[in-house]
């Protein structure tokens, strides 16, 4: 019996960076955003390197080091890591929110079931116990000047088949689930895709959330009552019915945030609300 052969970790990453620059040229970025710029990196190589990063989970020094040891890299083509701190400074998120859209369109079908659900990200990596302590110490040592950060939150809406992440929204304060759900859906009516049930779970159930699903995005909400709502505040729902078979396909979103997190890490670093977004 023949043994599978495995993907290579430079294939993996030659194929990120062919995805990304494939989607690049589907959305019509410029490659170019000045006409001043001396052409030595297009944006769309930056783009994708920043991409390459995050999936690698290092530094701007270390990527840059590891491009001149990839075989599919010209080694006259690896730009230095300034290059890279001071494009991600001046990239805004909303390309790579249509990137993020634009790829799960290529690989979703249609009649999807979305699954809508949050999860925190830690923004720094002090220690409970250095928390601990500057707290205990009080205005005894300098360190009481030091402000710890707290956490940001993120809402995802996954394709529960495929585990695709089809919108995203990040906030850096400690917000109520139900209270992001209008721009998670501005996203997913933006992206254009053919959703047929949303399950989200029962700190969704709100009046003007399930309007906006079934008016907004033209399709079937199966969100769980809260035990303290009443027989008439959502009628709606209860006409159209629920499917617990449906509704149990919302443990998929919540498999895709701790795959996000055993690859990427359950903190991130960045020091504006910018950064920790991209």
């Amino acid at each position: 019996m023949r043994r599978r052969r495995s993907t290579s970790e430079r294939d993996r990453l030659a194929y990120v960076i062919k995805v990304t620059s494939m989607v690049l040229e589907g959305l019509g970025v410029p490659r170019y955003s000045s006409e001043r710029s001396n052409r030595l990196y297009d944006d769309h190589m930056k783009v994708s390197l920043l991409i390459l990063k995050q999936y690698l989970d290092v530094s701007y020094m270390e990527l840059c080091s590891m491009l001149s040891s990839l075989r599919f890299w010209r080694k006259d083509r690896v730009p230095d890591h300034s290059t890279l701190v001071k494009f991600s400074k001046r990239f805004g998120t909303g390309i790579l929110d249509k990137v993020l859209r634009y790829t799960a369109l290529m690989v979703c079908g249609d009649g999807m079931t979305a699954a809508v659900d949050s999860t925190g990200f830690t923004c720094s990596c002090a220690s409970r116990h250095f928390v601990k302590r500057l707290r205990e110490t009080g205005g005894e040592t300098a360190y009481v000047n030091v402000a710890v950060r707290g956490f940001a939150k993120a809402s995802v809406a996954v394709d529960t088949s495929s585990k695709v992440i089809l919108a995203c929204d990040c906030v850096d304060s400690n917000h109520a689930d139900v209270k992001r759900f209008t721009f998670l859906a501005d996203d997913l009516a933006e992206g254009g895709f053919s959703i047929r049930y949303l399950v989200a779970d029962k700190g969704y159930d709100a009046e003007y959330v399930h309007r906006e699903i079934t008016d907004r995005l033209g399709t079937d909400a199966m969100i769980p009552l809260r035990n303290m709502a009443e027989p008439s505040s959502n009628g709606r729902v209860k006409a159209r019915g629920f499917d617990r078979a449906v509704y149990n396909s919302r443990s998929q979103v919540e498999a895709t945030d701790s795959m996000v997190k055993r690859k990427a890490g359950d903190v991130v670093y960045g020091r504006t609300k910018a950064a920790r977004h991209r």
